[in-house]
C-alpha cells in the first residue's frame, strides 16, 4: 500500500498548489491536512521499511497512522475556520465531514492491511 498512499498524497498535494496558484488559499490550506495519513503511511513502508531496514512492529504503525489521524482532524478542524469566515457553515461542515470519513476509511482499510501481513509473517515464522 505504499505506493498507492504515495500517489494519494501526491494528488493532495497537487490539488493544494492548484488552489494557491487559482488564489484558493483558504482550500489549499483546508485541503494539505489529508496529505498527513497517506504521506505517514508512505514513509513507514517505504523509506522506514524498505530503504532503511528498519524494523517497525505492526503496534507502532498502527500507532502512528492514529495518530496521524487524529491530527489531521484536528488541523481539518483549525483549517475550517477560513472556509467558515469566505463561505457558508454548511460548505464548511461538509467538507469537515467528507475529509474526517476520508481519514477514518483510509486507516482503517491501511490497518487492516497492517494486521493481515502481520498474521501472514507470524503464520510463516510458527
Amino acid at each position: 500500500m505504499a505506493i498507492e498512499c504515495g500517489v494519494i498524497a501526491g494528488v493532495f498535494l497537487l490539488l493544494v498548489l492548484i488552489y494557491f496558484k487559482r488564489d484558493h488559499k483558504e482550500w489549499a490550506i483546508a485541503t494539505l491536512p489529508l496529505v498527513l495519513l497517506p504521506l505517514s503511511d508512505f514513509i513507514i513502508e517505504m523509506v522506514l521499511i524498505k530503504i532503511f531496514k528498519v524494523n517497525v512492529t505492526a503496534f507502532a504503525a498502527i500507532l502512528v497512522l492514529v495518530i496521524a489521524v487524529a491530527a489531521s482532524a484536528a488541523w481539518i478542524g483549525a483549517a475550517s475556520a477560513a472556509l467558515r469566515a469566505n463561505h457558508s457553515k454548511r460548505t464548511a461542515a461538509t467538507f469537515i465531514g467528507i475529509s474526517n470519513i476520508f481519514n477514518i476509511a483510509l486507516a482503517a482499510i491501511l490497518i487492516s492491511n497492517i494486521l493481515s501481513r502481520a498474521q501472514q509473517l507470524e503464520a510463516v515464522i510458527s
